[in-house]
């Protein structure tokens, strides 16, 4: 494998590595969303992935044995930016066909589905970006974004500054351990990528919401324990896959599968709390359309704070 080697630091920071696809596909789920891996022919090698927190993003890298297909349904409730260190991958994302190597980085906004095709070869350089580091402004531009050239300009800088970060041992150690560092980095990268929103004069999104979305609201309020898809969302408010998740990025600042999901997570919440001890948490999940309970355990302990079994029921305590 050709692997970058301005990436020693990264390197330190080793997840796995694995010859078994079924848990090398566990084992990024548990730091990335669900997703299904397909080879592409009979040989396949050892697959790795480095990850490192710093600040709200998550850098790392990621390479399979062998050419391989990955799908993913849902990115999960984060931004994900990814190009190639080494090798290509090409993309399905939003209808279109990206090449992505050193030169060109795809992003996904919470929720979006992607397709790649990754040559055999390839190593991925990724940051995962939680929602709550960016202003609403800059999670909508950069969520109507699918691919960004890194050519020139911020895009370039960002580039350089993220490998900067994945081959300084000494910084990227002080910045994962030390909050205070791992503000600043995070800061800058943030700071890298709308620097390049602003070139590309970009104007603060309007806040009262088209038909649509509220007609997509409505659907979902009222299908919240359906196992509905992101396609039967926008058929119900009567526009295209991809107006609709344009319309949230820009309306709503999320996308419809995550205001989905975060719309399920009160409606637990609510009917928990006005439960008795005797209807059990799993029921109410699979009532409000989870059927990961682990997952939703997860999530749940993110948006609120505490676990299901944690939030008091009518009549107790806290």
């Amino acid at each position: 494998m050709r692997s970058d080697p301005r990436l020693p630091a990264l390197r330190r920071h080793r997840l796995f590595e694995s010859a078994d696809l079924d848990e090398t596909r566990e084992l990024i789920s548990q730091v990335m969303q669900p997703h299904s891996l397909v080879p592409q022919g009979n040989v396949h090698g050892r697959s790795h992935m480095d990850f490192v927190r710093v600040g709200r993003l998550g850098i790392g890298t990621i390479h399979f044995g062998g050419a391989i297909q990955v799908d993913v349904e849902a990115v999960d409730g984060y931004f994900l930016m990814m190009f190639c260190v080494a090798g290509h991958a090409e993309v399905l994302a939003a209808g279109r066909k990206i090449v992505v190597d050193d030169q060109r980085v795809v992003i996904r906004a919470p929720g979006e589905s992607f397709s790649a095709l990754l040559s055999p070869d390839c190593e991925q350089l990724i940051m995962r970006i939680d929602p709550a580091s960016l202003t609403d402004d800059t999670a909508s531009l950069i969520g109507a974004e699918t691919s960004v050239s890194l050519a020139s300009g911020p895009m370039r800088a960002w580039k350089e500054q993220l490998k900067l970060v994945a081959s300084s041992g000494d910084l990227l150690n002080t910045a994962a351990h030390n909050p205070t560092v791992g503000a600043h980095v995070e800061s800058l990268l943030i700071g890298l990528l709308c620097g390049y929103e602003s070139r590309r004069g970009g104007s603060p999104p309007p806040t009262i919401a088209p038909q649509f979305v509220r007609r997509a609201e409505e659907f979902m309020a009222a299908n919240l324990s359906a196992p509905i898809q992101l396609p039967e969302i926008a058929g119900a408010a009567g526009v295209p896959v991809r107006t609709l998740s344009e319309g949230f990025l820009r309306f709503r600042h999320t996308s419809p599968i995550n205001l989905l999901r975060q719309m399920r997570l009160d409606r637990a919440r609510q009917i928990i709390r006005e439960s008795t001890a005797e209807l059990r948490v799993a029921t109410i999940a699979l009532d409000c359309g989870f059927t990961h309970l682990g997952r939703f355990a997860q999530g749940y302990r993110e948006r609120f704070g505490e676990l299901p079994s944690e939030t008091p029921r009518r009549g107790q305590l806290r």
